[in-house]
């Protein structure tokens, strides 16, 4: 894939551990200017186990994925369908790659945690210029990522292996482990910069500022750039831990397939604002298929060819 000088439209289609993002774009000059976007919830990592995907999670993300790229094709041929976390450790991940490439010639590119981060960082570089430093966390299904930006340069990036399916396949809802399990993680953490401004990223944190603004439909005007203090989290996780599967799905109409998780990835919020003693979060809803937007051609390809070396490398085994 290159990105032509002009008149160039795309079609980015993210790969979670639990849900499928599509982004549909067009470059007019040297702007990408947003079209359209859509989500849908494939709960790839439902019940996996010892790296295994199960076929149902399997099937219904092919379902997806075909309504998403048949959908593209009729805006562009341009599709790029990218891979994270759950498609990192599934040791059966082909059962999807090769058919997306036998049934629509296109390739699965898998990229790594940091790829991820630094994609992150992109997205968001120039969205808070009233920040001079901030730290980014995007928590998925799988892996949570986190970028620290300064001056609006990205300075570092890691991802860990702190997913909300992740703790759902190993702990269930014993939510003491589960909060015992992420702070350990969270201790994995590098950076040492505590109280500074902190801006979430993923469907946890954008429902969380669905359910602030009292919203019907998710809205992105009203989502980007709210403001969460410590407390309202507080009050928010206090009232979801109580609400049984059928007031969650009211509480958040637009996504009631994650009902079940929200608590979980709350839980999760909440842990990183205690480790970083904030007071206060932005949320943000440019993921990383707005910093592949933000992509040169050379950077492009290189990251298409570490996604190959991945690839190769799971192949053989490693």
């Amino acid at each position: 894939m290159r990105f032509p000088d002009k008149n160039l439209k795309l079609s980015i289609i993210d790969v979670g551990t639990n849900n499928i993002l599509l982004l549909l774009a067009e470059k007019q000059r040297d702007k990408f200017e947003i079209v359209e976007s859509k989500s849908s919830t494939s709960a790839l990592g439902k019940n996996m186990k010892d790296r295994t995907l199960t076929q149902s999670a399997i099937r219904r993300t092919k379902n997806i994925l075909g309504d998403f790229i048949s959908y593209s094709r009729f805006f562009t041929d341009n599709i790029i369908v990218i891979g994270t976390s759950c498609s990192r450790d599934a040791n059966n991940i082909e059962l999807i790659s090769s058919w997306l490439w036998k049934k629509y010639k296109l390739r699965y590119l898998i990229i790594s945690g940091n790829d991820e981060a630094y994609l992150n960082g992109l997205a968001n570089i120039d969205e808070f210029p009233h920040l001079k430093e901030f730290i980014l966390f995007d928590i998925g299904g799988g892996s949570t990522e986190f970028t620290y930006i300064e001056n609006r340069q990205i300075k570092r990036f890691l991802s860990l292996n702190l997913g909300i399916r992740r703790l759902q396949n190993s702990f269930g809802s014993n939510t003491l482990d589960k909060e015992s399990q992420t702070r350990k993680l969270l201790q994995e953490l590098p950076c040492q910069k505590k109280n500074l401004p902190l801006v979430g990223i993923g469907g946890t944190v954008t429902s969380l500022a669905v359910v602030k603004h009292e919203l019907k439909d998710y809205d992105s005007k009203f989502v980007h750039r709210t403001l969460i203090s410590a407390t309202e989290l507080s009050l928010l996780y206090r009232k979801i831990i109580r609400l049984n599967n059928k007031q969650l799905v009211r509480l958040i109409p637009f996504d009631p397939a994650s009902s079940h998780i929200i608590a979980t990835g709350t839980m999760i919020v909440n842990e990183i604002l205690s480790y970083f003693n904030a007071e206060e979060f932005y949320i943000s809803d440019k993921g990383f298929q707005f910093g592949i937007l933000k992509l040169n051609n050379t950077e492009l390809l290189e990251l298409e060819e570490r996604s190959h070396e991945f690839a190769e490398k799971k192949n053989e085994g490693f």
